[in-house]
């Protein structure tokens, strides 16, 4: 592995200089600089600049247009006559408008010469969120590996996506090593090919977790509530009441999400006619549901769960009971013999048992007396049967007419065909079907010592499972034992410690280790068996089932240690074609045969040279995968040389010069591209395929696709990294700048779901194509029980925020983005409000307003606002009264002041800290005014709607490029713009016109089409 590597910075030619523009040229040092040095100069320049902001440091047109971005900020402020700040004097208009009319006239030159260029996107790491989401999105497992990484820089346009800020360092080198041995720890070798476990995979307890766990899960997805089957059956016996008088039951079935197989069989036994015993009951209760009804919508579900009751009642009662064979000298928890007792509740789950019925002419029963542990012999009835003797005594259900009793028995196993007593079992105890102890021992075979497991799901099978699911589980039991290797650790563990009991040692003692054989080969379990064989043929009291008992388990024994053996020989070629797939997949494109020879080579040098055990060098050449530049970079936006399938890209004709030659994006570039726009995250399968069936480029098959993803889960990554860096929150959730003890509703949950909020909203907004203005006006919002009740709004249910309308604004003051708590709280300093953090938030990442910083001394005010003698307004106007801060702060303390109607954590309050009454009245810039939240709103609607309009095209479209901005993007924007306007400010619209623009869909020619790659990989493996 490489031990050091150098920071990257690819040196990629930058744009060649337009030819002399002699006029502007001549403009900007006639006109221009003189104005400059004359009215700026004073404030703008020397070694503090006000605003860090030099202007006599630009000398030529070339420097104006490399960072025209500031100049803007020359022309909006000479345009608004706020340059110089008051109480200066501003230049005559004679002076300024010739510098207003040359800022111009290079914008309009630059947008004209430039546009359509893609700009210059340089090659980057994936930033950590997208580390995370593409881990998670490439293993099925949500690992969180970056926790402990650095904070990512964010570029000049707020977002940390993309290579003017994103760098490499050694440190960080060795933090992604790291995090790809975690992943690789976490691999799991099947039968097939590789998965990822949600734990690390290094111990047998580790892989018997992994299987047990989706086993059981799979066992818990399936639909084995006989109430929700009697439900179904009542909505379709009511299909033409309900609307839907054609439905069959198979439809009804899938549409409730139960068995089309075992539904039916339900429906015939509810409408069996000449029925006897729990049929008739059943019916009775059936027939005795209610129809339809408005008023009483929860009636037919409760009968339906009595209807259910009854039946695990009855079953209860007359499932089978069996006990281990007897063998003299053996003890009564044998493996062989305890496995036939096993077996035996298996494959009679669907079998009532007659016994449990009493004749009506029969005396009362009578409770026996068992001992402590009879279940393991047939002589004496089980244990459980003690602790249900007395309630089966008394269950007047079991009691049959004596004249008919075969037709009840037949009933009673009709009864038990349909309804199992057990569709499956996931806890076996020691004492098995005793439950009382050993409880949490999932799919135990219930040994004492030895952790084996047992398979019990035949009903399952056989009256749920549709081929499919057959198939599934049929699948998941035999990885188990392939991945956890239980049948050959059970049998190594019982040879050495129980199976001395074949020759008189007792039930806990082993057998020597053979001289010549490994315990699991096949002539060592045959020479055990054929022991157990003749001790069970010793004595003519043995119970005769003894012999088939033991045959069955070391047959079984044997034949699994078989399939293991065989399949883990077959498996090693699959797993490394697996291994290929998953690198194309980390990779984001197909590999070159030079690739793919790379890889397994390496793994055979792993092997070979190295002495690695096969899945070891499975988990190096995995962190091989991860450790590569094609993986940890973003780098297809250079080159595509490694697709081989690529046909070659011939450059494109746009409105771009000469000088920058551009070609469109190569198909899996520009599916990437596509997928860390809306996702953060790698391409899934079907953004491949497209890729590879390079149509991608289609404008239907790109917006087809491009909607397909925005209605997929994967875009919270974009709702949650777009957002968070636009509004910038995306720390909050670890934020811990709140004082608890002042504020104890505060909790982390409380915390978390303000985190949230924003979130759901814009996943909302980008998901249902709503208009972009809901940001500002929308009257509803998404809360979990803690915020609702935190802003008052009624109770919801569930944990995840989940959407409410905010009918009541005047009540609530909340709805849009504005007014939610993670903002309030995060521009609070902690005991008190800050108008001024607030107010600057709302105008520069919402309105997209550029504020200058404040000056390295700013005065402070109270921390706390209990003990401040004036309330926080008061203590502004103050300050205000300096010339100088009031430049500033005129722009955004009144946006502030409209939020004083919420405390430090975003509470609404009529009193302050100090209990003084708030006052939300402002006068905004322009003296416009306005009350409180709903006042903002009215301001922002009538005055500055188009300023958020313009904010949030930019920051959505220098999101989606990964880069800042440039005078190339202006004609860009006015048609976003035009086309937002025109479709009713839709999320989609901009989406449409950004990933169908000459930008996002083509990229500069800076290089020769193999220089780049080549550079950017030397630079990254240099030092090695």
């Amino acid at each position: 592995m490489r031990k050091q590597v150098l920071a990257f910075l690819l040196a990629i030619p930058a744009i060649p200089a337009p030819g002399a523009v002699t006029s502007l040229d001549r403009q900007f040092d006639q006109t221009v600089r003189p104005f400059v040095t004359r009215y700026c100069a004073g404030c703008h320049s020397g070694q503090k600049p006000a605003g860090q902001f030099d202007l006599k440091a630009y000398t030529t047109l070339k420097m104006v247009t490399d960072d025209f971005p500031r100049w803007s900020l020359v022309l909006e402020r000479l345009t608004a006559n706020e340059m110089p700040p008051k109480p200066l004097p501003p230049p005559p208009a004679e002076a300024s408008q010739p510098v207003i009319d040359w800022i111009r006239a290079v914008k309009a030159e630059e947008i004209k010469r430039y546009a359509g260029d893609p700009g210059l996107v340089l090659a980057r790491r994936l930033n950590n969120a997208e580390y995370n989401y593409t881990i998670r999105d490439l293993t099925g497992q949500d690992m969180e590996l970056t926790k402990e990484f650095p904070v990512d820089p964010a570029n000049p346009a707020g977002f940390d996506n993309s290579g003017e800020s994103l760098t490499m360092s050694p440190a960080l080198l060795n933090k992604y090593l790291q995090a790809a041995r975690d992943v690789a720890d976490h691999m799991v070798l099947k039968s097939d090919g590789i998965d990822f476990a949600s734990h690390p995979m290094l111990v047998e307890t580790d892989r018997d977790k992994y299987c047990i766990q989706r086993i059981v899960d799979f066992y818990r997805r399936q639909p084995t509530d006989y109430a929700d089957y009697f439900e179904a059956a009542w909505r379709y016996r009511y299909r033409t009441a309900l609307g839907k008088p054609a439905e069959t039951l198979p439809e009804v079935a899938n549409e409730s999400k139960l068995s089309p197989r075992y539904l039916p069989l339900v429906w015939q036994i509810l409408h069996q006619k000449h029925a006897v015993g729990p049929v008739v009951k059943l019916r009775r209760m059936w027939f005795a549901l209610p129809g339809p009804s408005a008023k009483q919508p929860d009636v037919v579900r409760a009968k339906c769960v009595a209807m259910r009751d009854f039946v695990v009642r009855i079953r209860r009662h007359t499932s089978m009971q069996f006990a281990a064979p007897v063998v003299e000298g053996l003890p009564a928890g044998s493996q062989p013999l305890l496995n036939w007792k096993l077996r035996q509740f298996a494959s009679h789950r669907r079998d009532s048992d007659p016994n449990d019925l009493r004749n009506d002419t029969d005396p009362p029963a009578v409770i026996p007396v068992i001992p402590k542990y009879p279940g393991l012999h047939r002589e004496a009835a089980p244990r459980w049967a003690a602790l249900s003797a007395k309630d089966r005594a008394g269950d007047t259900d079991l009691v049959v007419p004596a004249a008919e009793r075969r037709r009840y028995e037949a009933a009673f196993a009709q009864f038990a065909s349909v309804f199992p007593d057990a569709f499956y079992i996931t806890e076996r105890g020691r004492y098995f079907p005793d439950d009382s102890e050993d409880k949490g021992r999932l799919l135990s075979a219930g040994y004492h010592n030895t952790m084996g497991y047992f398979r019990d799901d035949t009903p399952l099978t056989e009256l749920i499972l549709d081929e499919n699911g057959q198939r599934e589980l049929n699948q998941l039991w035999d990885e188990f034992d392939f991945i956890s290797d239980f049948t050959a650790r059970t049998w190594v563990q019982y040879f050495l410690n129980q199976s001395g009991e074949v020759a008189g040692k007792g039930a806990e003692a082993g057998s020597p280790r053979p001289a010549n054989h490994a315990i699991t080969d096949e002539a060592v379990v045959m020479r055990l068996r054929d022991a157990y064989l003749a001790k069970a043929a010793a004595n003519p009291k043995n119970d005769p089932v003894a012999p088939t008992a033991i045959r069955d388990h070391f047959n079984r024994v044997n034949a699994t240690l078989r399939y293991v053996e065989k399949e883990r020989v077959a498996s090693e070629a699959k797993h490394l074609d697996a291994l290929l797939q998953f690198a194309e997949r980390a990779w984001r494109r197909p590999l070159t045969q030079a690739e793919r020879d790379d890889l397994v080579s390496y793994y055979h040098t792993l092997r070979e040279k190295n002495e690695l055990l096969h899945e070891d060098a499975m988990r190096g050449s995995i962190v091989s995968v991860l450790m590569s530049p094609d993986f940890l970079y973003r780098i297809d936006l250079l080159n595509e040389s490694a697709s081989a399938s690529a046909p070659p890209l011939q450059p494109v004709a746009v409105n771009a010069p000469t000088a920058v030659p551009v070609q469109p994006l190569p198909p899996y570039a520009l599916a990437s591209r596509l997928s860390y726009f809306l996702w953060s995250s790698m391409p899934d399968d079907e953004l491949m395929r497209h890729a590879a069936a390079g149509d991608l480029r289609k404008p239907d098959v790109l917006l087809a696709q491009t909607r397909r993803m925005l209605k997929d889960s994967r875009v919270r990554g974009f709702a949650t990294e777009f957002t968070g860096n636009w509004l910038e929150f995306r720390h909050f959730e670890t934020s811990n700048s709140v004082d608890r003890q002042r504020f104890p509703s505060f909790t982390n949950e409380l915390r978390e779901s303000m985190f949230q909020e924003p979130i759901r909203f814009v996943e909302h907004v980008a998901q249902n194509d709503v208009s972009i203005l809901d940001f500002l006006y929308g009257n509803y919002t998404f809360v979990n029980p803690a915020l609702a009740k935190h802003y008052g709004v009624p109770e919801v249910k569930g944990d995840a925020n989940t959407w409410v309308r905010l009918d009541d604004a005047d009540r609530y003051h909340r709805g849009g983005l504005l007014p939610m708590a993670v903002f309030l709280t995060q521009n609070s300093p902690g005991l008190r409000t800050s108008p001024v953090k607030r107010g600057r938030w709302v105008v520069e990442r919402v309105l997209g307003e550029t504020i200058p910083p404040p000056p390295p001394v700013v005065p402070e005010l109270p921390n706390d606002e209990s003990k401040s003698d004036l309330p926080v307004r008061d203590l502004l106007a103050k300050h205000r009264e300096n010339p100088v801060c009031s430049a500033c702060h005129s722009r955004f303390d009144s946006f502030g002041l409209a939020f004083e109607g919420y405390g430090p954590i975003g509470d609404n309050r009529t009193k302050d800290l100090a209990g003084r009454p708030v006052d939300t009245r402002v006068t905004y810039p322009g003296d416009a005014q306005g009350t409180g939240f709903e006042g903002l709103q009215t301001f922002i609607r009538e005055h500055r709607q188009n300023e958020f309009v313009d904010n949030f095209v930019r920051k959505l479209l220098a999101y989606a490029l990964n880069r800042s901005l440039q005078l190339s993007d202006e004609s860009l924007i006015d048609l976003m713009e035009t086309r937002l306007r025109a479709e009713d400010y839709r999320f989609d619209s901009l989406v449409k016109t950004v990933v169908t623009s000459p930008q996002f869909l083509n990229k500069r020619i800076s290089d020769s089409p193999t220089t780049l790659e080549s550079r950017f990989r030397t630079r990254f493996t240099k030092g090695e």
